[in-house]
C-alpha cells in the first residue's frame, strides 16, 4: 500500500456513499487539499482513523458535521491473493 493519501487514491475504484462496505478507504480534505486523510469504513456509517500524526487511532462517525463537510470519497482496493 503505498505510504500517502494521494498514492492511495489512485488504485481501485471509486464508489458512491451508499455503496460503502467494511473495508472500503473512506477520503476526507482535512488540510484544505483534497484526499488529505484517510480512514477505514467500518459499517454503520462508521470508520476508523488517527486524527493526527503521533495521535490515538479512534472511531468517529461520517454523519457528524465536520466529517460530512470534508468527505472526498471512497474507494475500494482489491488486492490480489
Amino acid at each position: 500500500m503505498p505510504r500517502s493519501t494521494s498514492a492511495i487514491n489512485h488504485p481501485g475504484g471509486a464508489i458512491r456513499a451508499e455503496e460503502l462496505r467494511s473495508g472500503d478507504l473512506v477520503f476526507f480534505n482535512t488540510l484544505k487539499k483534497k484526499f488529505s486523510h484517510v480512514g477505514i469504513y467500518l459499517g454503520d456509517n462508521q470508520f476508523i482513523h488517527a486524527p493526527s500524526k503521533g495521535g490515538k487511532v479512534r472511531i468517529d462517525d461520517m454523519s457528524e458535521a465536520y466529517w460530512k463537510k470534508n468527505y472526498d470519497g471512497a474507494r475500494r482496493i482489491n488486492l490480489p491473493h
